[in-house]
């Protein structure tokens, strides 16, 4: 049992020495969005969107209907995306109102 307790401390040693090396590597890159305000301190926009449906929950003390729910998550998709093409959302949201194309 003990051979097997050491042969694991070395795989975790080789392991942080990887993850050292790694670091030592690309120390421009760690922490540089605290520098560049145009780098995500994450990677996962699908999280960041959600996190803005469970703050609105917090706010209102949740949701009163399923209706509620869908209509709000349907209008901040649309907006999301119209952010994300870099439209403007008051003219991205007027051009859908008046049967104009928005996503081409």
């Amino acid at each position: 049992m003990a051979s097997k307790q050491a042969y694991q401390k070395q795989i975790a040693k080789k392991e942080e020495a990887k993850l050292l090396r790694r670091l030592d590597k690309y120390i421009e890159n760690h922490l540089l969005f605290l520098t560049d305000f145009r780098v995500y301190f994450d990677d996962n926009m699908s999280e960041r969107d959600l996190r803005k449906c469970k703050n609105r929950q917090k706010m209102s003390g949740g949701f009163r209907t399923e209706a509620g729910i869908k209509m709000y998550c349907n209008i901040l998709s649309v907006i999301e995306t119209i952010k994300r093409r870099k439209i403007g959302i008051f003219n991205g949201i007027k051009d859908m109102f008046e049967g104009r194309p928005v996503f081409i």
